[in-house]
This record gives C-alpha cells, sequence and structure tokens, in this order.
C-alpha cells in the first residue's frame, strides 16, 4: 500500500459492522485525494489499462458537459489527461456507455463513445489508441459514426473470429439496435439484419454471456419504456453467425421496465446466473441451470425488490470467494448486498452509509482493484453530484487475478477437483458500465489453484495459480 493510501486509512474511522452477512473490513471515499470527484452529469464508467502498466485507467461519460479520461498514477490517485489524450475525447454533449476494446488488434484498447444528442442525434464515435498515451478519432474510415440515441455499446468477439464486434443499444422511437461485424482491417460493416439482433424496443443496455456453456456468447438486451416496461430479449447465438431470440423459453423475459442487467455465477456451479435492475418493477435475479435455462430466486436477495435500480454491479468485495453485489438506485439508497455462500445476499449498506450515495441519483458503477493489492474496490457515477471512488479496506492476502484475457474468455478456478468458482471477461455490465478486463477471484492465502481457460474460439489453458498474484495470461 502507497503511503498515501496509508493516511487515508488513517484518517477514517472504520466501521464495526453488525452480525450476520458483512464486509471483512470497509470502504472509505477517497474520491476527491484520489482526483476523481467528477461532479458532472454522469452517465457512464469505463475501465481499461490504456497505456498497458498494469495499472487499470478510468473514463466517465457525462450526459451534458465534457466527458472525463483519468490516468492511473499507480500509487492510488489518477491524473486527468483529457486536455492532452488527444481532440474529441471529451467530447461535450450526451455520451452514455462508453467502452474500450482492441478492435484493431494492436495491443492497445480503443475507445467507442456511445452518445445521444441534446438537440439533435449525434453520432457515435470511435477513437484509435495510439500507444503513446493518445487517441485519434477514426470513426468515419471504420464505418462506425451510428446516428442514433445509443445508450450502451459493447465490444465482443460474437463470431469467435479472433476480432472484436460492436454492438449498439438504442433507445427510442422506431430506433433498433445494431451489430457491426469486424472485417479485420479496421473496418466493420452492420450485419444486423443478417444476424437477427435489430431488436426494436425501448433498449438501454446489451450485454454479452455464453448463457448455455456451448463456446459462443449470446446477447441479453434491457429494455424498457414508461411506464409499462417491455419484455427484455435474449438472443441465443447459432454458431454460425446468427441468433435467434429466445428470452420467453428461458424465463428471463423481464417485463418491467429494464434499465441494468448483470450476469455473474453467484452460487459457484459453473454457469452465469442474471441480476435484472429495473427502475419500474421489483428488481429480479434468475439461477442458470448450466443449459440456459432460468428459475426466477428474487426471494434470495433480501429486500430487493424495491425498484428505482439502474447500476448492479458483482465482485467478491470480502475476498470470501463468493461474488457480492451492488446496486445503484436513481431515488433510493444504493445497497451493498453480501453473499452467505449459497447464493442468499443480505443488504448491509446500512452499516456503511458512506456506500448508499441516498441523497442523488446514481448511474453507473463498476468494481476495479484500482491500486493493485488484491481487492476490490467501487466507483458509483452520480447524476450532478460528485462521483465517489471507495477504497476497499480488505487487505489480505487472500486473492488472485488473471489477466491478459480476450471478452468472452471463461475461467473455472479449481481446488484439486473441486470448482471453486467461474468468472467470464465482458466489455459491458450493469448499467452503462465497465469493469477492467482482469477476473478476481477471492481464495485463501497461500495455496496454488488450477485455473482452467477457455478462450474466445475454442482454445483452451489450464494453468497453475497461487493466491496473492496477478498472472497475465493470453492464447
Amino acid at each position: 500500500m502507497s503511503k498515501k493510501a496509508g493516511i487515508w486509512l488513517t484518517s477514517v474511522a472504520l466501521l464495526v459492522l453488525a452480525a450476520g452477512p458483512a464486509l471483512g473490513q470497509g470502504f472509505l471515499d477517497v474520491s476527491r485525494q484520489a482526483g476523481v470527484a467528477d461532479d458532472g452529469l454522469g452517465k457512464g464508467v469505463a475501465f481499461a489499462d490504456i497505456n498497458n502498466d498494469g495499472f487499470v485507467d478510468l473514463y466517465v461519460s457525462n450526459k451534458g458537459g465534457s466527458n472525463k479520461l483519468y490516468l492511473n498514477n499507480a500509487d492510488g490517485t489518477f491524473k486527468d489527461v483529457t486536455a492532452t489524450a488527444g481532440a474529441g475525447i471529451d467530447s461535450p454533449g450526451f455520451t452514455m456507455g462508453s467502452v474500450f476494446g482492441d478492435y484493431d488488434n494492436d495491443g492497445d484498447v480503443d475507445l467507442y463513445l456511445a452518445t445521444g444528442g441534446q438537440y439533435e442525434i449525434e453520432a457515435n464515435r470511435l477513437f484509435a489508441n495510439n500507444g503513446d498515451g493518445t487517441f485519434t478519432e477514426v470513426t468515419t474510415a471504420a464505418g462506425v459514426g451510428l446516428k442514433a440515441f445509443t445508450y450502451s455499446a459493447s465490444f465482443v468477439d460474437y463470431d469467435n473470429d479472433g476480432d472484436l464486434d460492436l454492438y449498439c443499444a438504442n433507445y427510442g422511437v422506431g430506433a433498433k439496435n445494431v451489430l457491426f461485424a469486424n472485417n479485420g482491417d479496421g473496418t466493420f460493416t452492420d450485419v444486423t439484419d443478417a444476424a437477427g439482433v435489430g431488436d426494436k424496443s425501448w433498449s438501454w443496455m446489451g450485454i454479452w454471456s455464453d448463457v448455455d456453456n456451448d463456446g459462443d456468447v449470446d446477447l441479453y438486451v434491457v429494455n424498457g419504456r414508461y411506464p409499462a416496461g417491455e419484455p427484455n430479449k435474449l438472443f441465443v447465438n447459432n454458431g454460425n453467425g446468427t441468433f435467434t431470440e429466445g428470452a420467453a423459453a428461458a424465463g428471463i423475459n423481464d417485463a418491467n421496465w429494464g434499465l441494468g442487467a448483470s450476469f455473474a455465477d453467484i452460487d459457484n456451479d459453473g454457469d452465469q446466473d442474471l441480476f435484472v435492475s429495473n427502475y419500474i418493477g421489483g428488481n429480479n435475479l434468475y439461477l442458470n441451470d448450466g443449459q440456459g435455462a432460468f428459475t426466477k430466486a428474487s426471494h434470495k436477495i433480501a429486500a430487493g425488490d424495491e425498484g428505482w435500480g439502474k447500476g448492479p454491479t458483482f465482485g467478491d468485495v470480502d475476498n470470501d470467494g463468493d461474488l457480492d453485489l451492488y446496486e445503484g438506485d436513481c431515488k433510493r439508497a444504493n445497497q451493498m448486498y453480501m453473499n452467505d455462500g449459497k447464493g442468499n445476499f443480505v443488504n448491509v449498506a446500512d452499516d456503511q452509509p458512506q456506500l448508499q450515495c441516498a441523497t442523488v441519483r446514481t448511474k453507473g458503477t463498476a468494481f476495479a482493484d484500482i491500486d493493485n493489492d488484491g481487492d476490490l474496490d467501487l466507483y458509483v457515477i452520480n447524476w450532478g453530484a460528485e462521483n465517489k471512488l471507495y477504497k476497499n479496506t480488505q487487505n489480505d492476502g487472500n486473492w488472485l487475478k488473471i489477466a491478459g484475457l480476450g471478452y468472452g474468455a471463461k475461467v473455472a478456478l479449481y481446488d484439486g477437483d473441486q470448482l471453486v468458482a467461474t468468472r467470464e471477461v465482458k466489455s459491458a455490465t450493469g448499467f452503462c458500465a465497465q469493469e477492467p478486463s482482469v477476473v478476481h477471484f477471492g481464495v485463501k492465502a497461500g495455496k496454488t489453484y488450477t485455473a482452467k481457460i477457455r478462450f474466445p474460439g475454442g482454445g483452451k489453458a489450464s494453468v497453475a495459480v497461487k493466491a496473492g498474484q496477478t498472472l497475465e495470461i493470453t492464447e
């Protein structure tokens, strides 16, 4: 831990949590000290290592006003490099769920901005990373200047051909979501109709996960319009460049007014479960049977049916081996739900009220280990109020991380023959949010585990990994 981080720890008294599921330590509000307390009209958060130094950097999307790019100083603080990162990176206007991804396979992450418009619809924008801390806009050359009210974008290799494709979830009357296939030469082609994913609902998020464990990623689209909502859609990947809509058959055609959703293996059984955060109507949890059929299990989240939800994100915040849930609410206080190890959740935010952001409207949220100390910190986007960076003070050796995996990669961690947990690398999650492409596990300090990795495209690897380490593994 840095000297500066130590000062933060001693300057704020840690809270003693009540009995029952609880954080091992606590979270400290270090937003201002870290230099990331932007107070714009925040919408989106995206984490990625833009300069390949091993520390995650941060991009903040504002719906009105300038966006911000923050470079990690590797000491728990960030530097605002927006003004020097290249023309257009600030993109003052209406920006929502932007996303990082190496679309040109040159070894550094590029940036795609999902935009709307205050008076007229603005085109989305793609910026290529020059590898020297600057970006150059390449929207026109790449052919991805979609002019729609795009609420969120996601990078994904849906056809397992080794390059990142791009999906835009669009909102408004007559809007159709769009899938761009990467041509492998720096350009994209609109394949929406051929692929069968042109949902014309009012869409907020498109998130990807291999829900049926068949080796290719499927697409879940979160929909909703006031006041009645709209059914969400699940586009199951057929493995041949096309998709079949099957949300009702899978049991996840949630018809509330949805805003955000996250896939995660909450019960450590090897498949991706689903949490849907609804603005109108109760939030819902769905358990996966391993073959893409889901059972509603919302009762497993105590008092989790309040609604007004927007920004859910999963992470093992206490390094105990199971995934916990933070949810940002747009009207009520935010919640921190701790997992009891069996997939049951209890809200402990009352014991750490700084996490509630009770007087503001929260949008995107994301966990990220910003100081590489092995525990997950938390960044919260707030509307018209300071964004919050909460430092996790767990500070133990009960963790391991694996970096270098592409979007869609899946990691199953074993202790001998016993499955410990699974993680999947995703470019978009929750609401207008992107977590780092680094998988994190809570494990037992000093132990060695086996990580069985399935890469996008079907390649596999089995690697011995030791607690307290971050490994870089590429196919």
